[in-house]
């Protein structure tokens, strides 16, 4: 025992200097010696385990995988994160997997809106933007509801300045518009651009270069925006459930997210439905 204990504090002291080597496995660490396994079967056996569980957490998944062979925690933590960047599996909470049997929300955007994001790129270059297309929402609506909205987010200190430079290139721009400004006076099915407030830390996520919404973001937005008035309500509680069927979705980070727009309450509420 007393070697063994001074082979776990070697591993220890080794793995400070070496963080970016691919973790293998450890010798055994139990007098009994268990089956080898190489990394092609580690990973068959993690995805056959997945694939026989809707969800399951990082912890029941070593107590399966250690019935197979002797593995290091911090082994299964690597090939689990490979897993997820191969978009084989999705983490959907802390510690918590699921198959990747659903695509990840990554719509394309249009030529405009990438048009538009290059645009402001140049004139604030250290500036955060959102920029998305509203045709996006429409695979997750119940009722059709055309929406032709390009989206521009900016820091809440800038979105004057922003709409300003806008609205110099674009006749069609509005700045924080309600609902009855969107009511009376704009047509969703005919394009515009809606220059909004960005909440720190939104969870986004870069397409063609396009700093965009992640759908965790997106649910919420629609949930607590003044100018998605139109999806509130029972749609978007169809939204939220058509979302979860069609796409992967992370519950930290929706929940997370929600918490910066004073909505994690509900959200976590009808999580729990």
């Amino acid at each position: 025992m007393q070697e063994i204990g001074k082979y776990f504090v070697f591993c220890r002291n080794f793995a400070k200097f070496a963080p970016t080597i691919t973790p293998t496995f450890t010798l055994p660490f139990t007098a009994h010696t268990a089956p080898y396994m190489t990394k092609h079967t580690l990973r068959t056996a993690i995805l056959d385990y997945a694939a026989s569980h809707s969800t399951f957490s990082a912890g029941e998944l070593f107590s399966h995988v250690t019935t197979l062979a002797e593995i290091n925690p911090k082994t299964l933590s690597w090939y689990l994160s490979n897993l997820v960047q191969r978009r084989q599996l999705n983490r959907i909470g802390r510690g918590e997997y699921a198959k990747a049997s659903n695509p990840v929300f990554a719509p394309t955007p249009s030529a405009k809106a990438k048009k538009i994001y290059r645009s402001l790129h140049v004139q604030f270059p250290l500036a955060d933007f959102c920029v998305y297309d509203g045709e996006v929402i429409a695979p997750l609506l119940h009722h059709l509801a055309s929406n032709r909205i390009i989206y521009v987010e900016a820091p809440r200190d800038m979105a004057e300045t922003v709409f300003f430079f806008l609205k110099e290139r674009h006749a069609n721009a509005y700045l924080l518009p309600d609902k009855q400004q969107i009511y009376r006076y704009i047509d969703l099915s005919k394009p515009q651009i809606f220059v909004k407030h960005l909440t720190s830390e939104s969870p986004l996520q870069k397409i063609d270069g396009v700093p965009s919404p992640t759908l965790e973001k997106l649910l919420v937005d629609i949930q607590r925006d003044a100018d998605f008035f139109y999806l509130q309500g029972s749609e978007s509680d169809y939204i939220i459930e058509n979302a979860f069927d069609l796409y992967a979705i992370h519950q930290d980070r929706l929940l997370r997210y929600a918490a910066r727009r004073n909505l994690k309450k509900e959200m976590a509420t009808f999580l729990k439905k």
